[in-house]
């Protein structure tokens, strides 16, 4: 893996997932694309009347911006100059997801690193908008970094799923690697909530598929709610990131627009890497 997208309004949050993604993979050899998206629609008509008369209404708007992309890529490129990575700035004006979209097909990206929350987040959400439609729009592993989450070592990973069916070679090929990446244990969580009585142990051929170079424990949990196994099963285990496949099923649903109380509980937990979707 070598070429990261790092999207960025410049809020405290996604510079926080900057910080993270620089610890993730310290000692590796990483492309940083930084981006920064606007909609010119944000802007009301004075911001236009600002620039000069020789300015382009785009170079006006972009300006401010641009500037920011680069003084944040000299600020990274001098903080982390031990390091083999290689800091390029992008803005873009455009639907967010069409950005991203262009950068992940140009830049040929093979993860987004993002907070869960940008500028505008409010508490009692558990992702941002921009988050969000990434996760449900993008073909592209997305690991989501809560806010005001400190990078700790990866000791302990889980992969968590509810039908092993559709699962894509392909698409856990990213969260494989990172896991050689970090040396960490891989624990492998099954979920089924319409099954009744005690759980019985039943590693099967697909998982098996998934990982063959990966030593890893598999639990089996029944006749409990997903979000609770999830959460349970991550704080018994210690869990340091958690892995799961984008599916149009009940799991994913209740993690990202369960009830109040149990968002609340879920967002202030550890980060999140969306494999790429099921269709």
């Amino acid at each position: 893996m070598k070429n990261v997208l790092l999207p960025t309004d410049f809020s405290k949050n996604s510079l926080n997932a900057i910080d993270y993604a620089m610890n993730f993979f310290r000692n590796w050899e990483c492309n940083f694309y930084i981006l920064n998206v606007q909609k010119i629609s944000e802007y009301i008509s004075d911001d236009l009347v600002a620039g000069s008369k020789t300015d382009s209404i785009y170079d006006s708007i972009a300006s401010d911006n641009k500037k920011l992309i680069n003084e944040l890529v000299k600020k990274l490129s001098k903080q982390h100059k031990t390091q083999a990575y290689t800091f390029h700035g992008l803005f873009d004006y455009d639907d967010f997801i069409s950005a991203v979209d262009q950068a992940i097909k140009f830049h040929a990206i093979d993860l987004i690193i993002m907070g869960t929350n940008g500028a505008t987040g409010a508490n009692e959400v558990l992702f941002g908008s921009n988050t969000l439609r990434v996760i449900r729009n993008i073909s592209c592993p997305t690991l989501t970094i809560p806010e005001h989450y400190t990078f700790t070592p990866i000791k302990s990973a889980m992969f968590s799923f509810q039908d092993p069916k559709n699962f894509s070679l392909h698409a856990v090929r990213v969260f494989t690697e990172l896991l050689r990446m970090h040396q960490c244990e891989l624990n492998v969580l099954e979920i089924d909530e319409t099954a009744k009585g005690i759980p019985q142990k039943k590693d099967n051929k697909i998982l098996r598929k998934l990982f063959p170079q990966t030593k890893y424990s598999y639990y089996l949990v029944n006749s409990i709610p997903g979000h609770l196994a999830v959460n349970t099963a991550a704080q018994f285990l210690k869990v340091d990131i958690h892995a799961l496949f984008v599916e149009k099923e009940p799991l994913l649903d209740r993690l990202l627009f369960g009830s109040a109380n149990s968002s609340a509980l879920y967002r202030t937990s550890i980060p999140l890497l969306f494999l790429a979707r099921i269709n």
